[in-house]
């Protein structure tokens, strides 16, 4: 039976490590149309999560709150960072946060 439980949680831990690195793709996809939409930057081709939490939705479910940031340039010196959050995974908020106040690009209810 020991031998079961062990299976059981390595094989929940796989599939949440496989499902973070498919979120994150999805992140790293949309941060690189936002920078096509918007003529800019996406530095370092990356993003990087900076919180998570758990968080009731609309629906009365309860699903992973999901906080990633990038950095984005306008002409390769200056640096504006950004922040893509996402329920489950679904994305519900885009914005950047620079020198003249904060954009945002996207942003829907939670439901």
């Amino acid at each position: 039976m020991d031998f079961i439980y062990l299976l059981l949680i390595i094989l929940t831990l796989v599939f949440i490590w496989f499902e973070s690195l498919r979120v994150r793709e999805m992140v790293i996809e949309h941060c690189k149309h936002l920078c096509r939409e918007a003529n800019l930057q996406l530095l370092d081709q990356t993003v990087a999560l900076v919180s998570f939490s758990l968080k009731r939705t609309g629906k009365g479910s309860v699903a992973l709150l999901r906080k990633y940031q990038f950095e984005v340039s306008e002409n390769g010196i200056d640096r504006v960072s950004g922040f893509v959050t996402l329920l489950g995974s679904r994305i519900i908020e885009t914005r950047l946060e620079g020198p003249e106040g904060i954009n945002t690009f996207h942003q829907s209810k939670l439901h």
